[in-house]
């Protein structure tokens, strides 16, 4: 029965596409014994534990289920710390580091240009600083695809810093290129249906935006955008991911953006949103199913979450103008300072993860709006604030009394939820409408005692303040009984303290070796010295 199990083994691969797509792009392998521990780590972007819930129930994600009810998995809680982001995220699971980025998009210090971290410069530059962490990067020997940070893979794709496919692929040969597109034929014909019902549903979507007064040329562009990451993305990833698994690498992590990127446009709990995790739920179960025939490894499949989501109302709504405008209205109050401001595009990140994709069209397509150019000879006060989370950059040095007239004004006279300075080395002070606040000491009052996250939100919010690259003043969209905002124009937000930004969750086999701790819930550095450990690795470089 061995020999014959031994046979038929190597006939399935001998038979498989992706063991002479292997061979015929000449991709190396990883060689050695096929009782090799691997792990293929799938992230569902923004998706939190209560939607994920949800999802199960209505039996949206049938493959998950039965990995809970058949396949011995377990399903953890897990915290995504602050900003919970996906590059904050990442940071954490991939290099072991907390509280990186202070939000999304922030004034570098080094170059002093507003950054966001869907750019590749941006996310190349912090992700040079994790690596002098010390830290042993997650992905090294293995590949990366749709992630912010590459995690040190050998292979990265659809990342900011490796737009569109790796280099084996872009530089292949002709012949080559045609033996992929015959011997994937039945995938192409499925993306191509999935594409033309997604973009009927598209349309759909784009006349029920009109209809109710959402802008005519941002809901066009995000028809493509949207099949784009739904659908094209999130397949090649899976062909990719199973060449990936046939050739053994070690570690192989892919990220399924399309509940996130229709999450941000309708809402976390949409139908639109929903819809999606249909599709990424099939995903999971072909990796899943190639892992059971692979050759070179033993692999787990390992599925979690980098954060949540919350529907959250654009500040713009509250104040004419924009956060810009409150920020210019507070700072003309400030004797020698500009009642200028200046800020990022708050249209959100809808449209802008389509460029992961490469090419030429799509980056002229969707090319990333660029800042209003500064007056010249004339200092600007500058706003960072693509979310719920905002960085305010005074144009010179301010004083103490100056940055609490600053956060309070913009808390009691304009609106904004929370905002907070770090007033010293030892100290974060923030303000509401109708209270102040200092933390450590004070967190359960700002945003409630049953928090599920408390402890450890406080802790990382006071690191966000105290970040080299964070503002005078920071903006936060929610408080404990405030309706959560966003400083961005999108209907889902994330980033901020909302239990549903930062309640997401884990997906493990019931074996998977996380560290022994005693809170309730796991956050990435626990997942992160899981994967480590069942790769038998170390938590620092070699």
């Amino acid at each position: 029965m061995a020999r014959i199990n031994t046979l038929l083994r190597g006939i399935r691969r001998y038979l498989n596409r992706s063991h002479w797509l292997t061979r015929l792009f000449r991709l190396p392998v990883s060689e050695g014994p096929a009782s090799r521990p691997g792990v293929v780590l799938i992230q569902v972007d923004g998706l939190s534990e209560p939607q994920l819930r949800q999802a199960l129930k209505k039996g949206e994600m049938p493959f998950l289920r039965r990995l809970l009810r058949r396949e011995q998995y377990r399903l953890h809680s897990q915290y995504s710390g602050l900003p919970a982001a996906t590059p904050a995220a990442q940071a954490e699971l991939f290099y072991g580091v907390k509280t990186a980025v202070p939000a999304f998009s922030f004034r570098d210090q080094e170059s002093g240009k507003i950054i966001r971290m869907y750019e590749p410069d941006a996310a190349s530059r912090v992700e040079s600083r994790l690596r002098q962490s010390g830290n042993a990067a997650l992905l090294a020997g293995g590949s990366a695809y749709a992630d912010n940070f590459t995690g040190g893979a050998a292979e990265a794709h659809f990342c900011p810093a490796s737009l569109g496919w790796g280099p084996a692929l872009r530089t292949a040969n002709p012949l080559a290129l045609l033996v992929f597109l015959i011997s994937n034929f039945y995938s192409f014909l499925r993306i191509g249906v999935l594409l033309g019902l997604e973009l009927l549903l598209a349309l759909m979507d784009f006349m029920r935006g009109i209809s109710h007064g959402h802008d005519f040329i941002k809901e066009l562009k995000f028809i493509p955008a949207r099949v784009a990451i739904s659908i094209l993305l999130r397949e090649l990833c899976v062909i990719g991911g199973k060449i990936d698994i046939n050739r053994g690498l070690p570690i192989i992590h892919i990220n399924f953006l399309g509940y996130d990127e229709q999450a941000h446009r309708r809402g976390p709990d949409s139908l639109f949103a929903h819809w999606t995790l249909k599709g990424i739920d099939d995903a999971i179960a072909r990796l899943w199913r190639a892992t059971r025939h692979a050759p070179r490894r033993r692999y787990q499949v390992w599925v979690y979450s980098d954060h949540g989501q919350h529907a959250a109302l654009p500040y713009k709504y509250l104040q004419e103008g924009g956060i810009e405008t409150a920020v210019a209205e507070v700072f003309s109050r400030l004797q020698s300072v500009s009642t200028r401001s200046r800020a990022t595009s708050p249209n959100g990140i809808q449209t802008q993860r389509v460029r992961l994709l490469g090419g030429h069209r799509f980056q002229r397509l969707f090319a990333v709006a660029g800042l209003a150019a500064e007056p010249e000879g004339e200092e600007t006060a500058q706003v960072a604030a693509l979310g719920p989370v905002g960085q305010v950059y005074a144009p010179d040095k301010l004083d103490i009394d100056q940055r609490r007239q600053v956060a309070r004004d913009l808390a009691r006279r304009h609106q904004v939820p929370v905002t907070l300075i770090a007033e010293d080395s030892q100290r974060i002070h923030a303000w509401t409408a109708t209270a102040e606040f200092t933390l450590p000491g004070q967190a359960a009052e700002l945003f409630g005692a049953d928090h599920p996250f408390l402890g450890e939100l406080e802790q990382d919010l006071i690191s966000l303040c105290r970040h080299p690259d964070a503002g005078d003043v920071i903006l936060l969209g929610w408080h404990q009984g405030a309706t959560p905002i966003t400083f961005a124009t999108e209907g889902g937000s994330h980033a901020g303290a909302t239990p549903d930004e930062t309640h997401c969750f884990s997906l493990l086999p019931r074996d998977a070796p996380l560290p022994a701790r005693s809170r309730d819930y796991i956050r990435l550095d626990d997942l992160r010295t899981a994967v480590l450990q069942r790769l038998g690795q170390t938590q620092h470089s070699p």
